[in-house]
């Protein structure tokens, strides 16, 4: 039997209320920070985080976190950013009925 197109639906907004806030290692420390955006458009669920100016230093990973606090998706990576400007962090997901 097939998901039905509410149940689809359903799903999609449960995944976009379901994570709550982001977090980043910078130079080997994890601190947390709020989503900055999220976006719902038909079947791709985008989070964004937003590090401003005030974050320098190496930045090893970045996290979304659930309700619970737990770590829902995460990406390894390796940035250095400098303190003359933000970053915008994104992640993506595709959810189709086929």
């Amino acid at each position: 039997m097939a998901i039905t197109t509410i149940g689809h639906s359903k799903t999609k907004n449960f995944i976009k209320t379901l994570v709550k806030e982001g977090r980043y290692t910078l130079n080997g420390v994890q601190y947390k920070t709020p989503l900055y955006k999220v976006e719902l458009i038909g079947d791709v669920i985008k989070f964004y985080l937003y590090l401003d100016e005030t974050v320098v230093g190496n930045l090893t990973r970045f996290e979304l976190l659930d309700k619970d606090g737990d770590t829902f998706d995460d990406t390894p990576d390796n940035i250095s950013k400098p303190e003359i400007r933000g970053l915008l962090i994104e992640f993506q997901y595709t959810l189709k009925k086929i």
